[in-house]
């Protein structure tokens, strides 16, 4: 079960890279380079035992008859004339030109794998992000930034930190095989007797690895929670301080912080106690190899005193790349946690996704129709119920109602932000869901109640998504939004940077740059939710002037709180509950003395 587990790390980790465009293929070049490096070390260490020996005997004439290694000392005599008196230095050149050959290669191979590790992660981030991005608007209503924010930077990092290591596992796998092949030249028997040292150490580090795992879900859990935590208090910093309650947020910080570092304190051990008890369990194994070699020596003379030494040097090295190659699969144990959130964001389901339809879109002719449209955020609660009206081309469209009631649902399905059912919603008699969402949005302008501001400067914010805006364009959008004096007060006018979400502006200046940016992007549908609410008195009657310049001869579709913003209004639509309850024009619905008649009543001398 385990294995199966490690297995699937592993195939879920080159999932993932294929999603990113990075091809495991990639891996090809480094791991023939450390394959190479290996068989370059292979040769080295093999070489020690004829040097051993020579040096020993004073006589290196035996290597010229050696199974493998004596054809290629015959080939380079042939062309080199070395006598039989100099083949150490033949023996020396070439172990030489081995260990080097074998440092050039691994470090080529280990350049390739961190350039492919390295790709890979800025591809992974990019495409986290371009996903998040495609996600509907729903999805991050329901899911709280922090835990978006961790995927895109830690987890990223986290779900690929295998292939960060992936060189130097490829390499010590090739090394051991090439140890492997080298003992067994030696002595078949001995290295059939050290084998079940190396399944010795697989199973006691086994029983750490499935612990590692759960520490390492555990542990993206605390670290979503923190990350939540954080941004959640700092974004609400006034709240905190006019309710008195730093000591607590300080406290519950504190209590998740302790829970995650007792988790990685706790994973952390187990990790640095593997080299340990792998070096332990390799001391008693080499102790009784040591004891067969002794006996093969004496007894049964197959083994000579330089092969004695190169093999119990092999063992040592071998035992000791076998206990570091585990550290690949306690590598995937760790990364469980962060793939599994990072995989979790390439699944489609609870994205809320959006299909873009094909039908390009360029201009509203006709009208805008709501026909029985109905929605909901969750099944069995509805909170659009039949909605039908229709917004004509040009004409000023009010909706008007309480609190919760629908109006600002029908605004985000207009926009495409929800995706509403199919039939229910028409612009120019074709289904909203036939037309491409950019061309839709590039036809529409939205001030919201709850002003969106980016931190920087004010030409940004205004000329946020038209990059080809001139400063003239920018500053007449603020003349009409009446915001050019307080621009030109500035010691940096447009050049002003704003703050985190516009905190350097009073909640009027605020609601004049978003407006000045729907004026600059010049929309034929304007859509104002609620767009004066955040004014003063004074300010509102300039803005609504503004607005009421703005609107002319383009489709206006208006949610007001304050029914004296929708006076000049064409079309009334009164929304409670998620229906409408009332249409009409405004003496109209005055003279039916029912719900919108109420509000007015309520409103008239406010």
């Amino acid at each position: 079960m385990a294995q199966q587990n490690e297995l699937s790390a592993a195939w879920n980790m080159f999932r993932l890279m294929r999603r990113i465009h990075i091809s495991p293929a990639y891996l090809l070049v480094p791991v023939v380079l450390s394959l190479a490096a290996a068989a370059c070390e292979g040769v080295s260490v093999g070489l020690l035992i004829p040097l051993l020996q020579g040096f020993l005997t004073k006589d290196f004439s035996f290597v010229q008859q050696a199974p493998v290694l004596g054809p290629v000392i015959r080939y380079l005599s042939t062309y080199t004339g070395v006598a039989d008196k100099s083949l150490f230095g033949l023996l020396l050149g070439i172990f030489v030109g081995a260990v080097v050959l074998k440092n050039l290669l691994r470090f080529a191979a280990f350049t390739g794998m961190d350039y492919v590790a390295m790709r890979s992660l800025h591809h992974l981030r990019k495409t986290l992000f371009a996903r998040y991005l495609s996600f509907g608007k729903l999805f991050f209503d329901r899911t709280p930034i922090g835990r978006h924010s961790i995927t895109i930077t830690d987890f990223a990092n986290g779900s690929l930190r295998p292939v960060f290591a992936m060189d130097k596992y490829v390499n010590l796998l090739f090394s051991i095989i090439s140890y492997l092949v080298i003992m067994s030249m030696i002595s078949w028997k001995l290295t059939l007797f050290a084998l079940p040292l190396f399944a010795i150490l697989h199973f006691c580090v086994q029983l750490f690895i499935d612990r590692i795992r759960r520490y390492s879900r555990a542990l993206s859990e605390k670290a979503t929670a923190l990350n939540k935590k954080v941004i959640e208090i700092l974004s609400t910093i006034p709240l905190v301080k006019a309710s008195n309650t730093e000591d607590s947020e300080q406290r519950h910080f504190g209590i998740i912080s302790d829970e995650r570092a007792r988790l990685e304190f706790r994973s952390n051990n187990l990790q640095h106690l593997v080299p340990p008890l792998q070096e332990l369990i390799t001391l008693i194994a080499v102790l009784i190899l040591f004891s067969g070699m002794l006996y093969l020596m004496v007894h049964e003379q197959t083994v000579t005193a330089p092969a004695f030494i190169v093999y119990f040097y092999l063992v040592l090295n071998a035992a000791s790349k076998f206990g570091t190659f585990t550290g690949l699969r306690t590598a995937l144990a760790v990364s469980v946690g962060p793939l599994e959130e990072v995989l979790r964001v390439f699944d489609d389901a609870d994205k809320n996704l959006i299909p873009d339809g094909t039908r390009p879109f360029t201009g509203l002719k006709r009208c805008i129709e709501f026909r029985d449209l109905r929605f909901s955020y969750a099944p069995g609660k509805e909170v659009l119920r039949g909605v039908s009206f229709t917004v004509p081309h040009g004409s000023v469209t009010a909706i008007v109602g309480s609190t919760g009631a629908g109006k600002s649902t029908l605004i985000n399905l207009l926009l495409r932000f929800y995706d509403c059912p199919s039939g229910s919603l028409f612009v120019d008699d074709i289904d909203v869901r036939e037309y491409r969402t950019a061309d839709l949005r590039r036809h529409m302008a939205l001030v919201s109640q709850e002003t969106l501001l980016l931190h920087e400067s004010l030409r940004s914010n205004i000329a946020y998504g038209l990059p080809d805006a001139t400063d003239e364009q920018i500053m007449e959008a603020a003349r009409r939004a009446r915001l050019a004096d307080f621009i030109r007060g500035l010691p940096k006018g447009l050049d002003t940077l704003i703050g985190d979400r516009g905190v350097q502006l009073s909640g009027g200046e605020k609601q004049r740059v978003s407006i000045a940016r729907a004026l600059l992007k010049g929309a034929e549908i304007l859509i104002l939710d609620e767009a004066t609410s955040a004014l003063d008195s004074t300010t509102e009657q300039l803005i609504q002037e503004a607005i009421d310049d703005a609107i002319r001869d383009r489709t206006a579709i208006v949610i007001a709180h304050r029914l004296s913003t929708i006076r000049n209004a064409d079309h009334i639509v009164v929304i409670e509950e998620g229906r409408v309850i009332e249409q009409g024009t405004l003496e109209e619905l005055i003279g039916l003395k029912g719900a919108f008649h109420r509000f007015w009543e309520q409103q008239k001398f406010a």
